[in-house]
């Protein structure tokens, strides 16, 4: 294990992805999403925490509506990605 964390994010989509990343992660970066919704999102976030990964809910920029679910379930995670303020540019339109 290095000594810096590492999070993945694109690497993983499937449990079996989690279970492979596991020896070489810190933690594992979630969007509602990207596995297809609230369910498969509490799955994945059970297995990991089960093999003592750490969790971080972010967000793309995706629909209001997702990001307010993100915000309801953010408890559940070890960190919170969901300010996109930062990914937001004014165009002079």
């Amino acid at each position: 294990m290095t000594k810096y964390p590492v999070f993945w994010d694109e690497s993983f989509k499937t449990l079996q992805d989690i279970i492979r990343l596991k020896d070489i992660s810190t933690g594992l970066v979630f969007e509602i999403t990207k596995f297809g919704g609230l369910l498969k999102t509490s799955e994945y976030l059970k297995v990991a925490e089960s093999l003592g990964l750490e969790t971080m809910i972010s967000s793309r920029i995706e629909h209001p509506i997702t990001l307010d679910w993100a915000k309801k379930i953010k408890k559940s995670f070890n960190y919170i990605d969901l300010n996109y303020e930062h990914y937001i540019e004014k165009t002079s339109k």
